[in-house]
């Protein structure tokens, strides 16, 4: 099959902009339908940054001590709710460190509505401050498409109307590849540092810089996490330091609470869990999971052999599979986390490799479908397509990488504009 006559520019572009149109529409029905910032099924709306507005009202009152107990959490809550919806039990659990709680005490302090909205323009500030980033890396009329089908993105939506913050970590991400492809190797290890309020994203870069000694680099990711014990230190004090320590090692009890269902995960352990998680015991699974991470980073290790270049496509690529990588071995990847997966998809385009195209395009595609029907879908199918999509990606990146010369240009890369056509889907 033609995959490049099938999935023309035109259609790229038409089709998700048909499905963005059908989810706002709904989404705005549901919203018009709300009451008192309540949806008809009983949600919240912007139901994930209520864990986040919860710790940051916590730390405005003083109250960091109750920052990391769960139950506390859930009486907050329902505290909370009990007047605008007596029939709430759910909880909405705030995982991340106490730095990023006293910087969400700040609007906080607005209310819950008022600091939702503030998010909210965060978010698309953030998106908009990424937007102009990959504009350094397209061509011209390239980086146009890669927006669209990024807003397009089931994931771009879920992310910005549950109120998560995949939009400031797409952000850090895409200023620590840029930095990298400048040969900024100590602000980029600073900007990856940022990374610090969702640690899983931020294990395999570092290990990356290590493994290929850009000292520089591990500078920048040590100073920067070293300001950050800093101002948790002196914003929440030492206890809520060592209460996030010990929360952290509850954490994957926690996921098998109401709400963390394990077809949301769209990585190795999700896959895993979900293929057999009521047939064979958990040890399995986790050994499962485990082996297939540690191939994809001997995949990984595959793909960055050989010298530093940071000008070449190559280089592009590989970065393309370093954040594959990360995603494909998180344990914490839940479905609006699947915006970062926009990311590898616009350095591929920058790159220009014109070899594997084809493949690339499909697994883009076929991605985007499944993004957009993979809740349901993976619920009912036992299964989570995403992983091994991504797996493929990884392979394709390994196997592209060895073909563009470190000394070719991006304009001498051929056809940006068909290889920008799948930025972000």
């Amino acid at each position: 099959m033609d995959v490049l006559r099938l999935l023309t520019p035109e259609r790229v572009r038409r089709y998700p902009l048909l499905l963005l149109v059908v989810t706002v529409g709904l989404y705005g029905v549901r919203l018009a339908r709300s009451d008192h910032w309540i949806e008809p099924d009983g949600r919240i709306v912007g139901q994930d940054y209520f864990a986040f507005f919860m710790a940051g009202d916590r730390v405005a009152r003083g109250q960091t001590s109750q920052l990391y107990d769960a139950a506390a959490q859930s009486e907050y809550q329902r505290s909370w709710m009990r007047d605008i919806n007596p029939q709430w039990r759910g909880t909405c659990l705030y995982l991340n460190p106490p730095h990023y709680a006293w910087l969400l005490s700040w609007p906080a302090r607005l209310g819950y509505g008022g600091s939702l909205l503030v998010w909210w323009a965060a978010s698309l500030a953030a998106f908009g401050v990424t937007v102009r980033l990959w504009r350094s890396w397209l061509p011209p009329d390239a980086w146009r498409t890669a927006v669209l089908l990024a807003v397009c993105m089931p994931a771009w939506f879920a992310a910005l109307a549950g109120g998560q913050n995949s939009f400031f970590s797409l952000l850090v991400l895409t200023g620590f590849c840029t930095l990298l492809m400048k040969g900024r190797d100590g602000w980029a290890g600073l900007v990856l540092s940022l990374l610090g309020f969702k640690f899983q994203l931020l294990l395999v870069p570092a290990g990356l810089l290590l493994w290929k000694r850009r000292w520089r680099a591990l500078g920048g990711v040590a100073l920067g996490g070293g300001l950050t014990l800093g101002l948790t230190v002196l914003t929440t004090g030492f206890d809520s330091l060592h209460a996030y320590l010990a929360f952290s090692g509850e954490i994957a009890r926690l996921m098998h609470v109401d709400g963390f269902d394990v077809w949301k995960q769209h990585s190795w352990r999700g896959f895993f869990a979900m293929l057999g998680g009521e047939w064979y015991p958990s040890a399995w699974m986790t050994a499962a999971a485990v082996v297939a991470c540690l191939a994809s980073l001997a995949v990984l290790v595959r793909v960055w052999r050989g010298p530093w270049r940071p000008g070449s496509p190559a280089f592009a690529l590989r970065l393309s599979a370093l954040i594959m990588a990360t995603l494909l071995t998180s344990p914490h990847l839940f479905h609006y986390d699947m915006l970062l997966a926009v990311l590898p998809v616009v350095l591929w385009a920058a790159a220009g490799e014109a070899r594997c195209r084809s493949a690339f395009l499909a697994i883009a595609a076929l991605g985007f479908a499944w993004l957009a029907l993979g809740g349901p879908a993976g619920a009912m199918l036992r299964v989570q397509l995403s992983p091994l999509l991504m797996a493929g990606w990884l392979l394709l990146a390994e196997r592209a990488a060895r073909g563009p010369s470190d000394s070719v240009t991006r304009a001498e890369c051929g056809n940006s504009e068909a290889a920008a056509a799948v930025s972000a889907s």
